[in-house]
């Protein structure tokens, strides 16, 4: 009884760990990093929500690299050096952002998800995968809505 007490004791205190992968030092660099290219396009910062990171991690917890179609909009990276350079990367797909026709694209999803205007909140998911990580970021409200690319996809300032 008392080592199945203990296996119940070590299962919790793992899904506690994986729940909790990010350090506090990775959510703000995360969190600054979103701002930082929001900032350029005149969205308003994203604010860390507990509720979306536990979705998120949740998530990368699966080893799934797909979208888990889910309430929220979503981001996913695997294999990155580091976080920043993920979010990076994202934020680099603005280079093939047409403004003057304003719509979804797979290659700029990420990044219009990034710095869409209406999105406020933000919660992260880092899991390891076959030796790599993969990365979801949530978002709360979600972006990429149809019809609404003009108004949330600012040109840089």
């Amino acid at each position: 009884m008392l080592s199945r007490f203990f296996v119940y004791v070590v299962a919790f205190a793992m899904m506690l760990q994986l729940a909790y992968a990010l350090s506090k030092k990775d959510i703000n660099s995360i969190v600054n990093t979103h701002n930082k290219f929001r900032k350029i396009h005149s969205a308003p910062a994203l604010k860390w929500d507990k509720k979306l990171a536990q979705y998120a991690q949740n998530w990368s917890n699966k080893c799934v690299f797909q979208h888990s179609g889910g309430p929220y909009g979503e981001n996913l990276a695997m294999g990155y050096g580091s976080l920043n350079a993920a979010i990076q990367a994202w934020y680099d797909e603005g280079k093939s952002y047409n403004y003057n026709n304003p719509g979804f694209s797979s290659s700029t999803g990420h990044f219009t998800q990034v710095v869409w205007k209406g999105t406020t909140k933000i919660g992260c998911g880092l899991g390891k995968c076959n030796g790599r990580n993969i990365l979801t970021c949530s978002y709360k409200a979600p972006g990429n809505m149809l019809g609404d690319f003009p108004n949330n996809v600012l040109p840089p300032k």
